[in-house]
């Protein structure tokens, strides 16, 4: 796989979001913030989401919803980042493999969770997917550490269309 082909692209897309990631929580650590408060239940999400699409492209179906659900990520910094990190490397070393044209997804879905949907989907779109997932996350992290006084850089939590627009804006 090639970096200029769109599933190359899309997996660097992935690392940096995951590499975003370890760095939100690295910041809360070094704040000495209670990570399980509030920061480590977010990034616990954004990184099993992104193990479930990583442990689908194999299986054939990707399913957000039955997760591990991993509460040692949600209180163990050092965890969390080495989670991070391992995905980035894992999400690498897929791309020397072929990647399906298609995949299924499976979700939980109705008022109380009781109906099971499968829809078809590309690898493409679930990796545009789980970073565009993780960045809303990152959005919500922001804010509860601007709270704090802590300050993310700019990129952190912005989807990629604000982030153009304010520099198309600037140049305009």
């Amino acid at each position: 796989m090639h970096a200029r082909d769109p599933i190359g692209r899309a997996v660097a897309y992935a690392v940096d979001v995951l590499r975003q990631g370890a760095g939100i929580a690295e910041v809360a650590d070094r704040a000495g913030l209670a990570f399980e408060d509030q920061i480590g239940p977010h990034l616990r999400h954004v990184v099993e989401h992104y193990e479930a699409l990583l442990s689908g492209i194999d299986r054939g179906v990707i399913d957000y919803d039955n997760r591990s659900r991993d509460r040692e990520i949600e209180c163990d910094v050092a965890r969390a980042r080495a989670r991070f990190e391992a995905l980035a490397e894992g999400f690498l070393q897929r791309l020397e493999q072929p990647w399906p044209d298609a995949i299924a997804v499976a979700f939980d879905g109705g008022i109380g969770g009781d109906d099971r949907f499968v829809s078809g989907s590309t690898p493409l779109r679930e990796l545009l997917f789980v970073a565009t997932h993780a960045v809303h996350h990152y959005a919500l992290l922001r804010l509860a550490l601007k709270q704090r006084g802590l300050n993310l850089p700019e990129a952190i939590g912005k989807a990629a269309a604000t982030l153009r627009y304010e520099r198309e804006r600037q140049a305009g």
